[in-house]
Formats: structure tokens, sequence, C-alpha cells
């Protein structure tokens, strides 16, 4: 901040957050600052002469009474301009704040502002390019600040003003290169945030300071200097595993864990595998929630791995895959005697490559909607030892192509100065000097499964594991989103479209580029994009002429492709389209071969645009070759489908192929894991673990159960009532009345959260519109996925809501957690068996059949009975937690099969048959007994 130069840290509450629709003032607080130092503050409630929204006083605390008594605006609007003139206006969103307070001077015949005005949201996502949020209350809490009543004024300005000071505090600590750039670039930040910048360097260049020790300065850019990656940390004690109860005992004493007898007998049950120098089997763990699963196997693993033997433990939830990393591997690093060195695993997407951001930014001008990226990538790098994009919020999918556009990819060229301290480099380093390799399922069946494994897989602990023969299928199933390729050719544009890349292009007048080349481009793309569309509205067009079709149920529909039967026409077309998109490549890369032809004498401007290009034109690449494998292979057991988001059709239209060949590669190359550990909670069936081992082509195995510490027959209760839904008989309607009837009937006596769990969205949205219709259940907060939001949107309003409702299918058997104590009753409206019509489980069936096995005992009955077990396992996490199921579905007693869904409840857990009413009693007396 500028020295002895006044900051206005202003808040405003408002009866609605639109500019330009009327709406008032209600509080307006100022805190205002000099030389890091508060120097003064200004609150008052503003009297809106308008009723306002219930919605509004609830979220500011602010009570009609507060503003009954208040000024009005025009009373002390003078105040508030005399406050802040000579002042430089800060704001969390000063694009509202300033423009809102002009807004109402104007009203009341002020003259507005004309001070300089800064942003603290732009500037936090600058400046902390890692925080997971950067709303006011979580960034500031991140940060070390408790702001106790967000969202009234004062308060907010407080938490500001407290965001302003540790924003220069971070500034000021930039290497001078570092701030250098971000000057140079700052003019493309909101109103005159970039005084912030500018004001900063030249206080730091008038008292210049060393380089920190843990920098470097290459080609102009800061960077974290590599860590030396040591094969292993020195054993401060020659490490010996605990293998007697009584040395565990000590040990976990010692690091503050209770101990548990099926954790210890779990842990020496995975050393003795182990240390098993040629075993002939691989090893299956089922334990049980509670039992200490993960612990249970990392413990000994921890003390047997080392940089010659590795260990490569895989998950299937970024959530544990964190959990590990950032957590427990630490936790034993901290706490031991000795330490490994870890490394996380994850593909080259996921990482920046210094020589593609170095192009980027030295090709990015102060004025281009990208230099704003470059300035959190340029604080970033001066943070990061990975390079992960994930680091700052960045997935393989986030759809800007700033972000695509700075990954490695095979084409790419490195500078020589970054060749050798590049993050992909670093990356192959720690994964070759690391006793210990984390990551996740499909990296490792994408990558780690291969011929040329990107590390040693002699030891592999599979996490999660019930998962792992879905991520091999998704592996072997390749996939064609029609709107990338819609995309790309909407962003190439036209000659005429401003911003768009041909527009662009043609503005340059860069005598390297010819115009009949811009022309010819413009011409090809746009051909290709009118002939992509209308092939894709054809597609969708069949899909929706099936008998089968509902256009009132918003889901995923899919079928799959019989290529024989394809009409010749629809064949033809797709040849023409995959020539087109080749025509499309061809003319895009004459322009782009300037880029090597011509670098040194091409514009930066050029260069920056072509590179863009040459994005698009690899994309497209990657188009033609998933076209040919997907309409024009006919390799054996290989199947095409299609699907899409029936409320966004063209948008999410997507073209799929699985592949068995891919399948059985991948299936080879586990079973010749040496040491093979398959851990999760629900491996069984009938308490056979047959059907993990036939999905993975596991010949040998040895199977281990841990149990549950948990007193199942004190803290749950599982009932089914007798009365029939007739699931089998009714039509849709009456099945949706009496389903709708039963929730309705067990919700409205129980305050408690309750989830209710179905395996149709059609029917979710059946049930949800019936019971918001009816309205009987309107004092509680009614969510439905994909009419709510998305599970993960639902599960953080669940946090906020009291009496919530949860309609879910999918992820909600066991993939989305609650907070807890959140959740206390299940319902399960039907058994989770997969629809046998869905082309990826027709065609698992038909490969079943082939073997000569039935389908239904050897696929579908097992997979449902581990989603089941995954169902009950939403309610008891702890030893404190208590719980209700109830099942809708009487299948679950009276069907031939129903012994291996009862005998696969936890033990103490036993079925009570009773009639609904008498349900909801007992089951509101076992909540009063524990409440």
């Amino acid at each position: 901040m500028k020295k002895d130069q006044l900051y206005a840290i202003v808040d405003i509450e408002a009866t609605g957050a639109s500019i330009g629709k009327d709406e008032r003032m209600i509080q307006f607080a100022c805190v205002l600052m000099k030389n890091g130092e508060v120097v003064e503050e200004f609150d008052t409630y503003i009297n809106p002469s308008r009723k306002v929204s219930p919605a509004i006083r609830q979220l500011t605390g602010i009570r009609a009474k507060d503003l009954a008594t208040a000024p009005y605006f025009e009373d002390i609007a003078h105040i508030i301009h005399n406050l802040l003139e000579d002042t430089i206006f800060v704001a969390h969103n000063v694009g509202f704040d300033y423009q809102f307070l002009n807004e109402c001077l104007t009203r009341v015949t002020m003259p507005k502002l004309c001070i300089p005005a800064i942003d603290t949201v732009e500037l936090a996502q600058i400046l902390f390019p890692q925080e997971d949020s950067y709303q006011l209350k979580e960034l500031t809490a991140s940060l070390g600040y408790v702001l106790k009543n967000a969202h009234n004024a004062l308060f907010d300005a407080q938490a500001t003003a407290f965001l302003l000071k540790q924003l220069d505090n971070k500034l000021s600590s930039l290497p001078l290169v570092t701030l250098e750039s971000l000057s140079e670039l700052a003019d493309c930040t909101t109103a005159q945030t970039a005084l912030f910048f500018t004001e900063t360097l030249k206080r730091l260049k008038d008292n210049p300071r060393d380089l920190d020790d843990s920098l470097m300065i290459v080609n102009g850019l800061a960077l974290k200097k590599p860590q030396s990656e040591s094969s292993q940390i020195t054993h401060r004690n020659l490490p010996v595993y605990p293998y007697k109860k009584s040395d565990k005992e000590a040990l976990f004493k010692k690091l503050g864990l209770n101990s548990r007898v099926s954790q210890f007998s779990l842990m020496n049950d995975v050393f003795n595998y182990l240390k098993n120098s040629q075993p002939d089997f691989s090893f299956l763990v089922e334990a049980a929630p509670g039992s200490g699963k993960t612990f249970g196997y990392l413990l000994p693993a921890f003390y047997l791995a080392t940089p010659e033997d590795k260990l490569v433990i895989s998950t299937y939830t970024k959530v544990l895959q964190k959990q590990l990393v950032d957590e427990s591997l630490p936790f034993f690093n901290s706490q031991l005697e000795f330490s490994q060195s870890v490394a996380l695993a994850k593909s080259p997407s996921h990482y920046v490559s210094l020589s593609a951001f170095y192009r980027k930014w030295k090709n990015t001008s102060e004025t281009d909607t990208e230099a704003q990226f470059c300035m959190r990538v340029l604080v970033w790098l001066t943070e990061t030892s990975e390079g992960d994009l994930e680091e700052i919020g960045v997935g393989p999918k986030t759809p800007h192509p700033f972000w695509q556009e700075i990954k490695p990819t095979p084409k790419l060229h490195p500078l020589p100065e970054f060749e050798p301290i590049d993050f992909i480099k670093r990356r192959e380093e720690k994964l070759a000097s690391s006793s210990i390799i984390v990551t996740n399922h499909a990296y490792l069946v994408a990558n780690g499964l291969k011929e040329q494994p990107p590390f040693e897989l002699n030891n592999v602990i599979l996490d999660e594991a019930h998962h792992f023969p879905d991520v091999i299928e998704q592996s072997a199933t390749l996939n064609l989103r029609v709107s990338s390729l819609t995309r790309d050719l909407k962003r190439l544009g036209t000659s005429e479209k401003e911003e768009s890349l041909l527009f662009v292009l043609a503005d340059l007048k860069d005598s390297k580029i010819k115009e009949y080349q811009l022309h010819t481009l413009e011409s090809v793309s746009q051909v290709l994009l009118e002939e992509w569309e209308e092939w894709s509205l054809y597609w969708i067009s069949w899909l929706m002429s099936f008998n089968d079709y509902d256009k009132s149920v918003i889901e995923w529909k899919e079928k799959p492709i019989d290529l024989n039967t394809l009409p010749m026409q629809l064949k033809k077309d797709t040849r023409r389209l995959v020539a087109a998109v080749n025509e499309y490549r061809y003319v895009a890369g004459q322009l782009t071969q300037l880029l090597d032809a011509e670098q040194d004498t091409l514009s930066k401007d050029t260069r920056r645009e072509l590179m863009r290009l040459q994005v698009m034109i690899d994309h497209a690449e990657g188009i033609t070759e998933a076209m040919q494998a997907l309409f024009f292979s006919n390799e054996k057991g290989s199947q095409t489908g299609i699907r899409f988001y029936s409320k966004n059709p063209t948008s999410t239209l997507t073209f799929y192929r699985f592949n068995q060949e891919s399948k059985v590669t991948i299936l080879n190359q586990l079973i010749a894991v040496k040491h093979l550990v398959l851990a999760s909670s629900t491996l069984s069936v009938n308490n056979s673990p047959a059907y993990i081992s036939q999905a993975l082509s596991l010949k040998n195995v040895e199977f281990s159960q841990y149990d549950s510490p948990y007193q199942f027959s004190q803290q749950g209760r599982i009932f089914v009532p007798v009365e029939s839904s007739e699931i089998n008989h009714s039509k849709k309607a009456a099945y949706v009345s009496v389903l709708a009837n039963q929730i309705e009937q067990i919700l409205t006596q129980t305050n408690e959260n309750a989830l209710v769990l179905f395996r149709s969205q059609e029917i979710i949205q059946a049930v949800y519109t019936l019971l918001k219709r009816r309205g009987r259940l309107k004092n509680k907060t009614l969510l439905a996925q994909n009419i709510s939001g998305t599970p993960v949107k639902i599960a953080k309003q669940v946090k906020k809501s009291d009496q919530v409702v949860v309609l879910g299918a999918d992820s909600f058997w066991e993939g989305v957690d609650f907070p807890e104590d959140e959740l206390r009753l299940v319902i399960l409206t039907r058994l989770p068996f997969d629809s046998p019509d869905m082309p990826l489980v027709k065609n698992r069936h038909r490969a079943l059949s082939e073997k000569g096995f039935n389908p239904f005992v050897h696929d579908l009955l097992p997979r449902a009975v581990m989603r089941f077990k995954q169902g009950i396992g939403r309610l008891i996490r702890s030893e404190k937690d208590r719980g209700i199921w109830i099942v809708l579905d009487r299948r679950m007693i009276e069907s031939s099969y129903s012994s291996a869904f009862i005998d696969s409840l936890p033990k103490g857990l036993k079925i009570e048959e009773l009639p609904l009413e008498r349900i909801i009693e007992e089951s509101q007396s076992f909540f009063d007994t524990y409440s």
C-alpha cells in the first residue's frame, strides 16, 4: 500500500444485489486505514423506505426495527461522500459496492465519486492462488481471521481490512522480478486495482532485498527450487515392525491412537503377505466400517517400503487420496522413528509446463483477458514444488483454453533453460526416488498397468477396490464428446465476428499470414461446423425416436449402436465428416507451420494466436482417431453406444466404444503384480469374494474379513414394512403414488434429516414432483438429485439447512459424504440392481454368457449386494452414531435371493418386519432415547 495514503474499506448491504434495478441500501460501513493501521470506523443502518425481503433479513441479520429508526440515505449521503473523498476505495467485489454507491448518490442528486477503486477479490485470486474459496468468510478464515457475523456490513468491512493488509504483506514478500511482471500485466484488473501493484513496486525498488534462498530466477521467472529427492530420509532409529500386540499397543499409545483388535490382526496379515517373497495369491481384505482399514494396511506398508521395492497405494476417490497424502502419511513421517519419501502419481495433464507457460506469458499483453491467469500462475510458481495445477483449482477438464495451452503436450518443444527443472521431470525423479507412491485407480489403469509403467508394480494396494472392475471398463471405453469440436469451431469463428480467432488473425495484418489462407480456413471450418451440428442433431433425433424414450424425465439417455445395421447414408455422412475434419486440420496446419518456419520473425501477437490454433488442430486429430475407432472398427467384444443428458442434448451428446481387448490387456497386467492387496468395506457376497475375483480374473486369492467395533444391535435398527409397494405389478404412476405415500408417512412424523435412495432418476423426479405438489413436507428442505443441483452442491446445502430430505441415486449410495451427525435416517426405496438394458451392462452380460456364466448370478446380484452394503454403510460412522434404515422393497424378504442381502448386513443388525405405522413409532422411540 502507498505510504500515508488513506484507504477506505467499504461494505454495503442492500435490498438486492443488482445494479440498475432500483434496489436500496440498508447498511453502509467503512473502515479507514493508513499505513496498515485502522484510524477510524463508520457504520450506519439506512431506512430503505420499503419492505425488506425475509431472505435478505435472514442473510444480514438486520431486523425491521433496526431500519425503522435509521436515517434515510439522502440524509447521510453528504457524510458518506465527504468521508470517502481523497481516499482509495476498497471492497470485496468492488464492481458492486462502488457502482451501487454511485447509483444511490445519483438518485439523491449528489455527485458521483471519482476516486480510485481496488477489488480485493481479484487481488486475492492473484496473490493467494491456492485458496479453495474467495468468499470473504472462507478466505479470511483460511488466513486466520474469524468473521463472526458475515453479511453485516461493519463486520465484513473489518474482515476486508484484515484481508487488505494480508494482501499487502503477500505482495511485498514476492521477488522483485515477479512484482515487475505483475505490474506489467496489472492493467487487466478491475477499476484501479493495478495501483496496488505499481505502488508496491515503487516502494520495493527503493528498498530492494535479496532473493529468498528457496527461489531461483530462470528466464525472468521466479520459481521454487527443485527439492533434492533423497531416496529415503535417514532413519532416526532402525525401524522394526511392532509385530506383537503389546508392541502395537505401546506404539498406538505413543501416537495417541485407539487400539482395535481387528485392526491389529489386519496389520499383521498385510505385513506377512508383503513379506512373502513368492506369494502365489492375491490378498483380499474386507474391513467393516470402523475397523481401521486405512491405518491397518498403511502401517505395515510404511515399515516395508523402500525406493528399490516401492509400494503403490491406489484409491478410487480423491478424498481418500488427499487424506493419505496430506494427513495419514505425513502423520507417520512426523511421529515414527523413521520417515519415508512419498510421491503422488498423476497424469501429465495435471501439471504446468514451464516452457508452454513461458511462451504463453511472453505472448500475453496487459489488455488480454488471459493476463489475469498469467498473474495467478506467476505468483503460484513462487510457491509450488509440484507444479500440479489442481493446487490452484484447475482440473484436467477446466474449460478455458488458457489452462490447456500451458500443459505439456507430445508436440511441445521444451525450452533448453526449463528442460532440466520442468515439473514433469521433477515428478519423474520423485517417483523414481520415493518408497511409497499414492495414485488413483483411473491413473493406475491408464498408465501403471501398461507394458512400460512409469514406476515398478511389485507391491500394490487397491483401496476402495470394489470400484476397480468399473474403472477398468471405463478405461477400456473410448469417449467422444461431440460438443468439444463444436466449441473449437465456434472459437475459431469468422473474420467478421469480433474476439473470434479468425477475426483476431485477420486484424493482426501480419504479412506472413496470407489473406487467402484465412479465407480458406474460414470456408472449410464453417462448412464443417454446419455439417457437424446437423450430424449431431440426426443422432439425437435417432435416440429420441425409440418407443421407450420419455422426454418428461431429465436423465442420461443411452442406446447401443449396431454398426452393421446403420443406414448407408449415415455411414457415408460419417465418413465425409472424418474427411472434412482432416481437411480442416490440413488447412489450419498451413498457418501453424509458421511457428517453426518463421518463429524469430513473427510478432508476439501472431505467435500467441497461432499457438491457440495449434491446440485446436491437436484436438481435431484426436477426434478423427476417435471417429475411426467408434464407427469403422469391428473388434470382437466391442460395442459402440450413444448417450446424452436429456436437459442439454446437444452439449452432452457423447459416443463411446468398449474395447474387450483393452480390458484383457489391463487384467493381464494386474494379475502379474507380485503382491496385490485389494481392500474395501464391501468385497464379498455371502461372505465370498467370488464376484470380485471373477471380475478381475484373479485365479488364486486369500480372503480375510475384519469386524467392525461398532455395536450395531444398539446403534441402529433396520425395518422392512409388511405393506407391499407392488413393485413388480403396478404401473409407474401407481408405484410412484404408493412410494410417495410411504415416504410422506415416515417423514411427517420425524424431524431427523433423511436420505432416500433410489435406483432410477425417473422415479426420483416423479416422487419429487408429487411430494412438492402435495405440500405435506413443506416444513422440510426437499432436495432431489439433478433437480436441486449436483450431489456435491446438495451435500453443501445439507450443512446449511434443517430438516433436510435428500432424494438421490447413483453416487448417493456411497460417494457423497454428509457432515458428521447430519444423517440418522436412510430409506432404501428399491434394491440397487443395475438396469440390464444399459449398453455396457449388456456387453458385460454377453461376455459372461459366452463363458457359460449366468449374468444375474455372476453380475447383477453381487453388484447389487455390494452397493446395498455401501448404502447401509452411510449411517454408522463412529461409536456415537445412531441410525435407522427402512427398506421399502419386499424383495429383501420374499425373493429367492433375499439371503444374499440379509447375510450382508453388519453383525448384530437384524431385520424387523412391522407395519409401517409401528416402524415409525419404533423409530421415533429410538431417536428419543438417544437424543
